[in-house]
């Protein structure tokens, strides 16, 4: 009777430690990466020309270098610019340096720096010039500048060595150059830049400069490799070609080719010195162009359709048509537009018609009509002998309507996992007291992890039949999701629920929860799954509210079942990065290769199909003072064996351990035996100590357990001594079954 009381005890102090074993471990998480410059676009100061003797020197005024500042824009692969950006200066020459070997991107990814040109005025060696090359890098993009410097003759300083001259076209030509606005011209200028000694010299600058910023027309290089917008550099033989791009709009002006420069500002006539003289090198004549607007043959819808008002109202936008060529893609400006409205008299515009400007835009103010009603088609059409080229907008006059009722029609009580559409989308019908109400709008409020097209709110129309609907997408995170739709005044209201994505089960996720031992699995055992997204919101460990009765099929978050067969649940854990649930494998399930095992955890559902075996034997293990596991067991006076209380040779000691398989009388699932009646193992149950066999006294359910075994066996009056002597349990099924081990555990005998 001590002894049976003692067992009690015992068996209440295992399932407290048992309930206290939470398998722990971690999950790398990757960070993240910084943006990573892909491209260095040159923005100006490539191709410059200084002269330290020039008569007037042109420096910079807010630098004081000879040379205008050399600007780049980083940007990454997917040309977007970077702001904060680390980037670096080099310089191949020793006739000048760089201000900052290194700078950093603004806001818009771009940067600037100075160079500043070195003191060697003579020409050494037979050159005219001295070319320095700046590298300009960021990660693994880099960009190349191109900076001169025009040396003097060594017997007359005030004589410069780096010249140049025209070639096309040799001399200011009669007429003006033309082309169409927005155009490639087929004309092209040309000039060559050498030095006194016949060398040509490459990679100078040359741009057209207009002569007055209040030229209507302007004109530009097509830019060139490596070269400032709008500009071009001189080839290996000190050639310089520049092709002709008219600007978008129709107009005239005047030009200047010019060499060894920046595009800071217009050509201007002043003379040198007072502040306003270009920053150039060399600059040749004017010449006069001409460009024509391209001929209209296009129109397109540019902005404002769609728009509603009630009859007599103005829009609250205009309408805004794009004019272009016939292609679509060159703005036409100064096209004529026309305004027509049908129903005829359904509106009146302001004005009837209007002009384009110069992005080929041309725009007129509506308002509606007394009568009008429903949808009404404004056309715009271009005028003369295209006037048969049009486009349409549609707008709608709305007449007061009084809703009586907004009606779910579909959509509600759904769920969806994270980041996911629900699969129906969420219609109402508005009526009025004339019945549907069609083209009225419906205003769709979010409240919970969900959108609409990203908004937590958007308004939608009615059809013709006065049913208007929207997609709903659940967000990152699981939750009741109400959505409102609101119509005149009335509401409905739609309850969604967002759930998790389903556990990332395999049949690798299953342990034997006492030996940890993968697939070890059988009736009545106890099993631990461990996968991402079996412990959803979970901090720490859930176990039942009490540690007496039966096991709950539900807890928290959790339900398992086998084969349709819902598993008792012994605790959740979430920690250290890493999820399980400890559950009982109900007693019913058949053995098989391929039985199906589901997981819902908080609504996120997976299925796996596992092995069940007949017995799958494993020892409970419990840490001892040296960290060491060994496992649970008990001495004849009731208590637990540990270092400081090992196990002694002839004792009966009592082993816990789970998957003995069935018993005579059976037990059911998440029960417990018989009071007073003990459920003996039927299978063979074999216990080696120091790799012998020790002698079995008996093996039974736990009398007050759920899924664990108790198995008593004799330590061998010649046993050896020591800490760590191996403990093993193995069991030969009663089906004849090929026989099953269990994890190899350690007990201190003394």
């Amino acid at each position: 009777m001590f002894i049976e009381l003692n067992q009690e005890v015992v068996l209440y102090r295992l399932r407290l430690i048992f309930l206290a074993v939470v398998l722990v471990g971690l999950i790398c998480v990757p960070g993240a990466s910084a943006q990573t410059a892909a491209s260095i676009a040159i923005i100006s100061g490539n191709g410059q020309v200084s002269c330290i003797t020039c008569s007037p020197p042109r420096p910079n005024l807010a630098t004081g270098s000879l040379l205008q500042p050399l600007v780049v824009r980083v940007a990454d692969a997917s040309g977007i610019p970077i702001a904060n950006h680390a980037v670096n200066w080099s310089v191949n020459s020793l006739a000048g340096h760089i201000r900052f070997a290194s700078t950093t991107t603004d806001s818009t990814g771009t940067t600037s720096n100075n160079f500043d040109q070195g003191g060697l005025l003579s020409a050494p060696f037979g050159t005219g010039d001295i070319q320095a090359i700046i590298t300009v890098t960021s990660d693994s993009a880099a960009a190349t500048f191109f900076e001169t410097q025009s040396l003097t003759n060594s017997t007359n300083p005030a004589v410069n060595l780096v010249g140049g001259r025209m070639i096309s076209p040799a001399t200011p030509p009669d007429t003006p150059i033309s082309g169409v606005a927005g155009t490639v011209s087929s004309t092209t200028v040309a000039l060559r830049v050498d030095d006194s000694f016949g060398n040509g010299v490459p990679n100078v600058a040359v741009r057209l400069l207009q002569e007055n910023l209040s030229d209507s027309g302007s004109v530009s290089c097509v830019t060139g490799p490596g070269a400032d917008p709008g500009s071009v550099l001189t080839d290996s033989t000190g050639t310089g070609t520049c092709t002709l791009l008219f600007g978008a709009q129709a107009g005239s002006g005047t030009f200047h080719v010019t060499v060894g420069g920046t595009a800071t500002n217009a050509f201007d006539l002043a003379e040198p010195g007072d502040g306003t003289f270009p920053p150039v090198y060399l600059e040749f004549f004017a010449i006069p162009f001409v460009t024509t607007a391209p001929a209209a043959g296009s129109i397109s819808v540019f902005s404002g359709t769609g728009q509603s008002a009630s009859p007599g109202q103005t829009l609250p936008s205009p309408l805004v048509a794009r004019v272009g060529d016939s292609s679509g893609a060159t703005p036409i400006f100064g096209a004529s537009v026309l305004w027509t409205v049908s129903p005829a008299g359904a509106a009146t515009f302001n004005p009837a018609n209007s002009i384009s400007n110069s992005q080929g835009l041309a725009s007129t103010t509506v308002t509606l009509s007394n009568s009008a009603a429903g949808a009404v088609t404004v056309q715009a059409s271009l005028t003369g002998v295209t006037g048969n080229i049009s486009t349409a907008f549609t707008i709608n006059a709305i007449i007061n309507v009084i809703v009586t009722t907004v009606q779910k029609l579909s959509g509600d009580g759904q769920t969806a996992i994270v980041g996911s559409n629900f699969s129906q989308p969420l219609a109402v019908q508005v009526n009025s007291s004339a019945g549907a109400a069609a083209n009225f709008p419906v205003s769709f409020t979010v409240s919970g992890p969900a959108s609409i097209g990203g908004q937590t709110s958007t308004t939608v129309k009615t059809d013709g039949t006065g049913k208007a609907q929207v997609t709903l997408t659940a967000g990152a995170t699981t939750g009741s999701v109400t959505v409102t739709a609101s119509a005149g005044g009335q509401t409905a209201a739609f309850s969604e629920t967002a759930i998790p994505v389903g556990p990332s089960l395999t049949s690798a996720s299953f342990f034997n929860a006492a030996g940890l031992k993968s697939g070890s699995l059988s009736p009545c055992s106890l099993v631990t799954i461990i996968a991402t997204g079996v412990a959803p919101g979970v901090q720490g460990t859930l176990v039942p509210v009490s540690l007496f009765g039966a096991l709950p099929l539900t807890l928290g978050p959790e339900q398992v079942a086998f084969n349709n067969v819902r598993a008792p649940i012994l605790n959740v854990t979430n920690s250290g990065g890493q999820e399980s649930v400890t559950v009982q494998v109900p007693c019913e399930v058949s053995p098989g290769s391929s039985v199906p095992v589901t997981v819902n955890a908080a609504g996120g559902t997976a299925t796996v199909n596992v092995a069940i075996q007949i017995a799958s034997p494993g020892i409970f293990e419990t840490p001892m003072s040296d960290g060491v596991r060994r496992g649970v067991m008990v001495r004849p006076d009731g208590s637990f064996v540990s270092l400081e209380n090992p196990a002694r040779r002839g004792e009966v000691i009592r082993v816990y351990v789970t998957g003995l398989g069935a018993t005579a009388p059976p037990i059911g699932t998440g029960s417990i035996a018989v009071p007073g009646t003990d459920s003996l193992v039927l299978g063979q149950v074999i216990v080696g100590v120091n790799n012998s066999g020790a002698r079995v006294i008996s093996a039974r359910m736990a009398p007050t357990q759920i899924g664990i075994y108790e198995v008593a066996f004799q330590v061998d009056s010649n046993a050896a001594t020591g800490n760590n002597l191996v403990l093993s349990v193995a069991i030969n099924p009663s089906d004849g079954s090929a026989t099953q081990f269990s994890n190899g555990s350690k007990i201190p005998i003394q």
